[in-house]
């Protein structure tokens, strides 16, 4: 055992001195290998290297090698082989074998390493990234809907009190559930309920019609929060003329795998400014990040119509993480 302790101190210094110097000092690295390889060579061919005991190798310390055999100096069973090699050859051999094992394992290590902190910064990033979009999506929404209440405080005071009570309940999701990458289905489903719900106090009934058609078992399935509530948004803020009839007609389900969303509006074009604005560049860059390229976003616009169709996996991971 203490003679293989000198191959353990060779493989640590190397694995942990001299490897990390490759990638920013690599002549330091190679002089400092040869270095060692070169006191790890005087050992080898010192008397320390041999077993206690063990007799010196033929020929070495002034004893003369057995006499040749045979007329040409070597028995018949020599005549044709070579000696075998001498024992400290083949441990400096083992120990340069052992200098390129171990680098190629620092090599692999640092690679997984590096490959790890990577996905680990990419993950971070994104978070970052999605947090920043969502953040400028609810101030958004905010707006709008206190732009409402406000509009209806003087007209009719008790349907501002109803705009008030629903105002809150999304308020609750927003703060208990906004912050997260992902939300049940049914959370989402609520808060465009409340929505709808506080939009319709704002226009007169005869002036719009909005039909909602939602999947009364909705399993596991989960969807970034804001995004469907977003193009929901959207229909009211452009869709809905005071002076003509409007519709909105707003249908999720659950198909093979996917939250399939659906929302067509009426399109009054003299009404419907900045209707591709910050709010959908958002959406498309936060679907991007959760999604990469398994979701499907179409947008049409022919007429007097104006139609979303989106198509979401069921389950999200983050992208890179």
């Amino acid at each position: 055992m203490i003679v293989l302790l000198p191959f353990l101190v060779l493989v640590l210094l190397h694995h942990f001195l001299l490897a990390p110097l490759i990638r920013k000092r690599l002549a330091l690295y190679i002089g400092l290998t040869m270095a060692l390889l070169v006191l790890f060579g005087i050992w080898c061919y010192s008397p320390l290297s041999r077993p206690q005991g063990a007799p010196p190798f033929p020929g070495q310390n002034g004893m003369m090698a057995p006499p040749p055999h045979g007329p040409e100096g070597r028995g018949p069973e020599q005549q044709g082989r070579r000696g075998p090699m001498n024992p400290e050859a083949s441990r400096l051999i083992m120990g340069i074998l052992l200098i390129g094992v171990d680098l190629g394992a620092y090599f692999y290590v640092e690679s997984r390493r590096k490959e790890r902190r990577m996905k680990e910064l990419e993950a971070e990033n994104t978070k970052q990234r999605l947090e920043s979009l969502r953040y400028q999506i609810n101030p958004h929404f905010f707006m709008n809907t206190l732009n409402n209440i406000h509009a209806l405080v003087d007209i009719d005071p008790e349907k501002a009190k109803e705009s008030i009570e629903e105002f809150s309940k999304m308020m609750r999701i927003l703060l208990y559930e906004g912050d997260a990458a992902t939300i049940p289905l049914e959370r989402e489903l609520d808060f465009i309920e409340h929505f709808i719900s506080l939009m319709r106090l704002r226009y007169p009934e005869n002036s719009l019609r909005v039909d909602t058609d939602f999947p009364k078992e909705r399993g596991g399935a989960v969807v970034p929060p804001l995004v469907m509530a977003s193009f929901v948004e959207n229909a009211f803020k452009h869709g809905v003329s005071y002076s003509e009839e409007s519709f909105i007609r707003v249908k999720i389900g659950l198909q093979d795998g996917k939250v399939l969303f659906h929302c067509a509006n009426s399109s009054h074009p003299a009404e419907a400014d900045e209707r591709h604005g910050i709010g959908l560049e958002n959406i498309r860059k936060r679907l991007t990040l959760l999604y990469g390229n398994s979701y499907t976003l179409s947008i049409d616009e022919d007429g007097g119509r104006y139609d979303v169709m989106l198509a979401l996996p069921d389950h999200t991971e983050l992208q890179g993480s």
